[in-house]
């Protein structure tokens, strides 16, 4: 038996490492960037400077998935940080989550007061609900109240995903936790020291997050390959089989095909509109379109600045709801590990580009004059920037409109009767999720495999269990 494994983001990488910890099985993953790790990997600027594809932290509640990570690398290399997080608004830095404290001294008591009765009003009118919220508006408005959603969670929306009445309620269940009555006392008083809604500690691998894969890497190559700037072009299906791959170099573009035998598996992390594309004629028309209708994805844009200073930013993440404001988040690499910049420092302005805000087109030289310019309102004036770079991920973070979800079960059942293949991961499921989540479906996928894989009714429970992970920020 051959497990194939297409894309080498972080769950391709960990049916890899999932492999080498459970079995002798083989591989071989295909990967058609020339570095693995996806949109976590660490690049290289000039011969001092490394930093992320944007700020990623290594945290889970799960405890056996976090053990599992951090055994990856050995103890000394991983760094654990406080996370400190603020939110701007209204030419103020906030601590995020906003503390009561913090609202009072920044609206003032008659809107701080007409907030709290908001709130109040909310969670008593909850008791008594008849019906479940279906839109990220309809939820947020219900669990907090009119004034603190159109305060904080409504801007941020806009420049994240787009309207946010016309966003499903799935995406404001997995991106906004609620803290209980107990943690917001506990938060005043500084007794607080756990919590089920936020991350308060995380842990970082020095040199970045490459780190890991490259430990992964080292940790499996002699199980399997690693094919390296090799494009998937397509996928032969016979007797609702995967029977060929077809895959093309993308310096020589000389094309080649790999035979995949009848006890051979296939594990596709690549994004699922590219699917119809790969597999052709047996994807049915209606599958297809289907996929067409509900698969929305923004556009992400990372605007690095390399500064003539050690450090910049106060915290790991500032988040900006203020639309006059291009990027929605800022943060920097010296804040999650500052060897990585030692006579300098990074800046990373996030910028979505959603159908209300379309960045995407303006020109680099625009967004990063505009990036700057923003620094500028928030009060950052005292650096120089040394070099600047612009990233473009284009259709890389899913937008979940009302009622997608059925849709989205119908098409994964659809693309599940293929015996030998699966479709997962982030951008394989169309799920919004993190680094460590990512890892987990690559992991629960390969357990599955060696040990359930003639159950249907068992991939149909990991399906489920990997359908909703809570992002703690």
């Amino acid at each position: 038996m051959k497990v194939y494994i297409l894309g080498g983001g972080p769950t391709g990488l960990a049916i890899t490492h999932g492999l080498s910890e459970n079995c002798d099985i083989k591989f071989v993953l295909f990967e058609s960037e020339f570095l693995i790790g996806g949109m976590s990997k660490t690049i290289s600027w000039g011969k001092d400077s490394r930093h992320d594809f944007g700020p990623h932290k290594i945290f889970t509640l799960d405890k056996g998935l976090m053990k599992r990570v951090k055994e990856i690398l050995s103890e000394k290399e991983w760094l654990i940080h406080p996370k400190q997080s603020s939110i701007y608004i209204q030419k103020h830095f906030l601590p995020y989550p906003p503390s009561p404290f913090s609202l009072f001294f920044l609206y003032g008591p008659l809107v701080f007061v007409s907030m709290v009765k908001d709130y109040f009003y909310a969670r008593v009118k909850s008791l008594f609900k008849t019906k479940s919220p279906n839109t990220f508006e309809e939820d947020l408005t219900f669990r907090f109240g009119k004034g603190l959603y159109e305060t904080l969670f409504k801007p941020i929306a806009l420049k994240l995903w787009g309207n946010p009445s016309k966003l499903d309620v799935k995406l404001s269940k997995s991106r906004v936790q609620n803290p209980t009555l107990f943690e917001i006392i506990s938060k005043l008083l500084k007794m607080r020291k756990t919590s089920h809604f936020e991350a308060l500690n995380f842990y970082y691998p020095k040199g970045g997050l490459q780190r890991v894969w490259e430990a992964i890497y080292e940790k499996t190559k002699r199980q399997g390959e690693y094919l390296l700037g090799q494009e998937v072009t397509s996928l032969s299906i016979k007797d609702n089989r995967v029977v060929t791959i077809l895959y093309k170099d993308r310096i020589t573009n000389k094309e080649n095909e790999i035979i995949v035998n009848s006890d051979d598996f296939v594990f596709s992390t690549l994004p699922l509109p590219l699917l119809p594309k790969l597999l052709g004629d047996a994807v049915p028309d209606a599958t297809k379109e289907k996929i067409n209708k509900i698969v929305q994805l923004n556009d992400l844009i990372l605007v690095f600045f390399k500064i003539n200073k050690p450090s910049l930013l106060n915290e790991c993440w500032v988040f900006v709801p203020d639309l006059e404001i291009v990027f929605h988040r800022l943060s920097e690499q010296e804040s999650f590990d500052p060897e990585m910049t030692l006579e300098n420092s990074i800046v990373c302005c996030e910028i979505m580009s959603n159908e209300m805000r379309p960045m995407s087109q303006y020109s680099d030289e625009w967004l990063i004059e505009t990036a700057k310019k923003g620094l500028e309102k928030m009060g950052y004036k005292d650096f120089s920037i040394i070099e600047q770079k612009l990233i473009r991920l284009p259709a890389s973070y899913p937008v979940f409109q009302p009622g997608f979800e059925p849709i989205l079960k119908e098409i994964l059942d659809e693309l599940d009767r293929f015996s030998n293949f699966r479709t997962i991961g982030r951008q394989g499921s169309f799920n919004y999720i993190g680094t460590m989540d990512a890892m987990d479906i690559g992991y629960g996928a390969i357990e599955w495999l060696i040990n359930e894989k003639a159950s249907g009714e068992v991939w149909k429970k990991e399906r489920e269990r990997t359908n909703y992970y809570p992002v703690l920020d």
